[in-house]
């Protein structure tokens, strides 16, 4: 797992403390840990990006301006604008070694399925998986390989084997990845338009001149 840095400001907590940050533009955050007291922060929004906006899961050096030394975390959770998707708050757990957390790890796959190479189609219903273990065996994804899938395969949760003392708290029958075959699209057949007794389009009634013929016959007498 990578470890990236992030260098935040100490900030004042508080409903009007967090509102003056956003309208500085800036990101409140906080830092939680078992055995510190919580540290409010707020950093740039482009400083967030290359920790949010990954398919993978980083460690963290939080360097907060003014502290002795700088934090071993990883992002917990994140708030986004329900209009905009921009990140207005982020949580970070800290980390202390030998000590086990829980935390979410996104799921890689890699390889393309010989089932999607004749035609079947992917599908992956489940995109992370929850783990617990030790900061020490915190991989960055959980990489899957489906190269070998056929139409109609299926890979849980417990086909899954994972490095160290990981412990996987998803539900073991959970479906990460699908290969099912393709929708038939069914032609609809062409229709007759059926005049009143289930005949072809009936132009006149038998028995009664065609419309138009009555006024023709007039015409003639009169002459």
């Amino acid at each position: 797992m990578d470890t990236l840095t992030l260098n935040v400001q100490p900030r004042e907590t508080g409903k009007k403390a967090v509102k003056a940050t956003r309208n500085a533009g800036l990101v409140p955050g906080v830092l939680y840990g078992a055995h510190q007291e919580p540290v409010h922060f707020s950093t740039e929004v482009l400083d967030l990006r290359p920790l949010i906006h990954t398919s993978a899961t980083h460690r963290i050096e939080l360097v907060v301006d003014g502290a002795s030394e700088p934090y071993d975390c990883i992002v917990k959770t994140v708030d986004f604008h329900p209009v905009t998707d921009a990140p207005i708050h982020i949580d970070f757990q800290a980390l202390t070694e030998g000590e086990k957390l829980t935390m979410t790890v996104p799921i890689h796959l890699d390889g393309i399925a010989v089932g999607v190479k004749d035609g079947g189609v992917l599908g992956q219903p489940l995109n992370e998986l929850e783990l617990r273990c030790l900061p020490k065996d915190i991989p960055g994804s959980i990489s899957v390989d489906i190269s070998a899938m056929e139409i109609g395969d299926s890979i849980h949760v417990e086909d899954l084997s994972l490095p160290g003392e990981i412990e996987v708290l998803t539900d073991p029958a959970r479906t990460l990845v699908t290969v099912s075959a393709p929708r038939l699209e069914v032609e609809e057949e062409p229709t007759e338009t059926l005049g009143l007794f289930g005949d072809e389009v009936i132009e006149g009634v038998e028995g009664e001149a065609p419309e138009g013929a009555e006024d023709a016959g007039d015409d003639e007498s009169a002459e």
